[in-house]
């Protein structure tokens, strides 16, 4: 009775959509708890993406994909409050609208490379892939915490779901080598380009979007070498490949709904997310700073954290990938590692940024000296996912042989390889050897307080008319990203006055960034007439061009 004429509506859950939906359930648990139980628009967020999810149909895939972008539509504009002038929630329904225009026809045409490119235009854009990327910066630090969370842990991973579930499951049997190259173009544009932003940026809502965009790049280059792999018949290193997309987004999904409503916390606490006006708070939420300490160690890539073990595999994956062609492939390959590299080191900078500044040093604000706790149900929601984070650092091999299925399904023919890297036992030796210098300091330490120069770390004792210390020797987050924004800021911000050299690499960049904010600018001040004739016109276009192919 529901669905399509005479074929209804079919729902179904196989080692995939398994493997996201236990992605998707401590994240809406956390947020529940800690902010949005109260929502029904929430609520019917978190039903289209299981719909999505659970569908073992096109129909009944895109009425849930459609379903959780109205939702999440709903709840941007609920919380769009931008003093700049730049609504937030009508540039995301023009990208929603655009999404919806490019997946309905991409799910129901044949396998092939026209359905492929639409299913990632479709899908790309709302997973926030470069360049459909922009939106994603603006509109996901729009709404509250809980909702941010799950946006930007919960909607981008169902938009991965369906790439994986065409491009691999649906699509495979017709799959190319070029929709893997493709793939990872993609991926390597949104690893640089949301590294440079989330270094760049001061809100912190904000960096945590970029650092969503990063993470998607990281995931498509994965899922690229394994597409890639795939289409040349060679199931090992497809398996290895997939096997890093899948657990970057497993941590991507814990780690990053944890940051966001640790940042709703602070705002909620300060009054704002401002990098530069923060400081301090380890001392006035100290059960927040280490929660969020968690998080940060996962979007850092740290060791011992939940976001090292799949940037381990990836890496191996795109070594093994080189061997894999010709000099070209050697070529192509060594500057993704070099891409991937990069932004890794920026990722840690961005990491030690955002505890550096906003948790640690003396307070830059009145707001952020007065700071209390976070409430008992937000830290309780936090505490869920940082749970959640640290099984997954410590125990990557054992949630690879779970994965296992969704590899041989992805994949057929794949045999998952074993993970090298053992971070339990590292961990326990790291156990140790703190206890012991612990016990070494207690037993031979020297004891009492010293007074140490103002300038040595901010922490020195401050005059009666600097309550905050000297504001010079208070570094600021600004100040912090100045030389990465001396010489590739002009690029992604499009300001002039580059050095010739400088022109000569950095200005195709600026261009291309200056033209897909005028696309986006156009997108948003289009009307809703003229955006639902352009979905009819792309609908009319695309079943013309399925006419034809199928001989008129």
């Amino acid at each position: 009775m529901v669905g399509l004429p005479g074929r209804g509506m079919h729902l179904g859950i196989d080692p995939l959509s398994a493997l996201f939906l236990c992605l998707l359930a401590p994240q809406v648990v956390a947020a529940a708890v800690a902010v949005e139980r109260k929502s029904v628009t929430f609520w019917v967020f978190v039903l289209g993406m299981v719909l999505a999810l659970v569908a073992a149909d096109s129909f009944a895939l895109i009425l849930g994909f459609e379903l959780m972008s109205a939702a999440s539509w709903l709840l941007v504009l609920r919380g769009d409050r931008r003093p700049d002038g730049r609504p937030p929630a009508t540039l995301y329904a023009g990208v929603a609208l655009f999404s919806a225009a490019c997946l309905i026809p991409a799910v129901f045409l044949p396998a092939g490379g026209i359905a492929f490119v639409l299913l990632l235009l479709g899908a790309g854009a709302k997973a926030g892939l470069a360049p459909l990327h922009s939106w994603l910066p603006r509109a996901h630090p729009a709404p509250s915490a809980g909702v941010s969370a799950v946006m930007s842990g919960g909607m981008v991973s169902v938009a991965l779901y369906v790439i994986i579930r065409y491009a691999f499951i649906v699509f495979g049997n017709a799959a190319e080598p070029w929709w893997g190259t493709v793939l990872m173009a993609v991926g390597a544009a949104s690893v640089l380009i949301g590294a440079l932003r989330c270094l760049l940026e001061v809100e912190l809502k904000t960096v945590l979007a970029c650092s969503t965009v990063e993470h998607m790049g990281l995931i498509a280059v994965g899922l690229g070498v394994a597409l890639r792999a795939r289409a040349m018949d060679d199931p090992a290193l497809a398996s290895l490949a997939l096997q890093a997309a899948l657990l970057c987004a497993v941590a991507h999904a814990l780690f990053k709904p944890l940051l966001f409503l640790g940042a709703g916390a602070v705002h909620h606490a300060t009054g704002t997310t401002s990098l530069d006006w923060l400081g301090g708070l380890m001392r006035c939420m100290p059960r927040l700073g280490v929660l969020m300490l968690v998080g940060a160690a996962g979007m850092a890539a740290l060791p011992l954290g939940p976001g090292f073990a799949p940037e381990f595999l990836l890496l191996h994956a795109v070594i093994a990938a080189a061997g894999s062609g010709g000099v070209m492939a050697w070529i192509g390959f060594a500057a993704l590692f070099g891409i991937l590299g990069l932004s890794a080191a920026l990722a840690l900078a961005a990491g030690v940024r955002v505890i550096g500044f906003g948790f640690l040093g003396r307070p830059r604000s009145l707001h952020a000296a007065a700071a209390e706790e976070a409430d008992r149900l937000t830290l309780i929601g936090m505490g869920i996912l940082a749970v959640c984070c640290v099984l997954v650092a410590l125990t990557p091999g054992l949630l690879l042989r779970a994965m296992a299925p969704v590899i041989s399904e992805a994949v057929p023919g794949a045999l998952p390889q074993a993970l090298a890297y053992a971070p339990l036992p590292l961990a326990l030796l790291m156990a140790v050897l703190a206890a012991v210098a612990f016990v070494a300091l207690r037993r031979f330490g020297a004891r009492g307080e010293r007074e140490v120069p103002a300038w040595n770390g901010g922490f020195g004792k401050p005059p009666v008319w600097l309550p905050f210390g000297d504001p010079a020797t208070q570094p600021i987050a600004s100040g912090f990203a100045e030389p990465v924004r001396r010489v590739l800021g002009p690029a992604l911000l499009g300001r002039a006055g580059l050095d010739p050299g400088e022109r000569y690499i950095l200005a195709p960049l600026s261009r291309l960034h200056l033209r897909l904010t005028r696309l986006a600018e156009l997108v948003r001040r289009a009307t809703i007439r003229q955006r639902l004739a352009f979905v009819f016109g792309a609908l009319v276009m695309f079943l013309l061009a399925l006419g034809l192919g199928q001989n008129g």
